[in-house]
């Protein structure tokens, strides 16, 4: 698996697609693809190191099935969870994919500590779970909702990748392979008729959404102060401007630049003042 992931994922992608299309290329990737969905891989370094995932839920044109197994997936957010979370602690997982870094706080904060992935796409919800399962984390919940400014219906659009898929409400994504009808609720909803442990730390990659996400949990953030580790998509002004309303201070996790100084996705973390 990591030396064919050497291909890169376009190519990954590209040979996926011609699969489909293909019934020549589809048999010649089917017994590669039967190969490589046996059983699970274990994770070799960083915070993830001996934790496994499983292999049905990691195609090889997952857009980090590079990353995954050797655990470099985005190593300010595991710098982050190392300095913030710890035994006993509460994390939301809010756009968990596959559960790496779910499964990574629910090792962390055992005993005692709990950990809520937040996950709408079924199929990422289902792989959760297995990973779960798989390396005995009982202390792992997946809450298949997705979470917004209010409480309601929206249109997920599942993408070619599963990693990337998002609410129709960030318009639509060229790569769409379908979509289905979820059910949105707030965080603050959540917390407030007692279905979740408010949270300390929060980790947030909802592809554009995170503002509606933060706007959706203004009363548990007022009311908990818990450390957010968050990725923005091109929302940098709105964080800065809305954690200052809330009374966070913000740090660039990637550089000493200003957030709103930079372009593209950055990882930025908020603690309260």
């Amino acid at each position: 698996m990591r030396l064919a992931t050497r291909l890169g994922h376009e190519r990954l992608l590209e040979l996926e697609r011609r699969g489909r299309v293909d019934s020549r290329v589809g048999a010649l990737l089917r017994p590669l693809h039967w190969w490589l969905r046996r059983g699970s891989v274990r994770i070799t370094g960083g915070l993830g190191s001996g934790l496994r995932l499983s292999l049905t839920h990691l195609p090889l044109s997952h857009a980090h099935a590079g990353a995954l197994p050797r655990g470099w997936l985005e190593a300010s957010v595991q710098e982050a969870f190392r300095r913030h979370l710890g035994e006993g602690m509460v994390l939301y997982d809010i756009g968990a994919n596959i559960g790496f870094f779910a499964l990574i706080g629910a090792r962390m904060v055992a005993p005692g500590g709990r950990v809520y992935a937040f996950e709408p796409a079924p199929d990422n919800a289902a792989a959760i779970r297995e990973n779960a399962q798989l390396n005995d984390l009982a202390n792992l919940d997946v809450v298949e909702r997705a979470l917004g400014a209010h409480a309601g219906r929206e249109r997920l659009l599942l993408v070619e990748d599963l990693s990337w898929s998002r609410l129709e409400s960030q318009g639509w994504h060229p790569r769409t392979a379908a979509a289905l009808e979820v059910e949105v609720v707030t965080v603050d909803e959540l917390v407030r008729n007692g279905e979740l442990l408010p949270p300390d730390v929060v980790k947030l990659d909802v592809e554009g959404s995170e503002i509606d996400v933060l706007n959706g949990m203004r009363e548990t953030l007022a009311g908990h102060g818990p450390t957010l580790v968050c990725e923005l998509h091109e929302t940098n002004d709105a964080f800065v401007e809305l954690m200052g309303e809330l009374g966070y201070r913000v740090k660039n996790l990637e550089s000493s630049q200003p957030l709103r100084e930079v372009t593209g996705n950055v990882h930025a973390i908020a603690e309260p003042i």
